[in-house]
């Protein structure tokens, strides 16, 4: 008897709270956990030194932020929508060719493209 209702109503109700809290969990798991995962951050830096014009310094930002960005993925992949992952990465990636090319206004526009991503990433 313990058994049937431990596998008929403990079980599933945990499962859905469960299920419920990792789709719910986007907003959170966006924030860093450690030291290599400082996304938000990296990109404000790299925001400053393209305005500086240091393009040395914000390649290797931009490297930081494509390596964070992938620790990112890996746990808010179900919680969040694919396209907007995806809209995240394309986003870099262009920040990326931007500070390639030296072009600081390409650069700044995507940088800010993030930022509105960036703020809507869990909602």
């Amino acid at each position: 008897m313990k058994t049937r209702f431990w596998l008929l109503y403990v079980l599933p109700i945990f499962m859905l709270i469960l299920f419920i809290a990792i789709m719910a969990s986007g907003s959170f798991l966006k924030n860093p956990l450690g030291t290599e995962d400082r996304l938000l951050e990296s990109v404000q830096t790299l925001e400053k030194q393209v305005n500086d014009k240091q393009w040395t310094e914000a390649k290797s930002q931009v490297d930081y932020a494509m390596q964070a960005w992938d620790r990112i993925v890996n746990r808010i992949q179900f919680s969040v929508e694919r396209e907007t992952i995806y809209d995240i990465l394309g986003t870099l990636a262009r920040i990326e060719g931007g500070v390639t090319a030296k072009n600081e206004e390409e650069t700044l526009v995507e940088i800010h493209y993030f930022y509105v991503l960036w703020n809507n990433l869990g909602d």
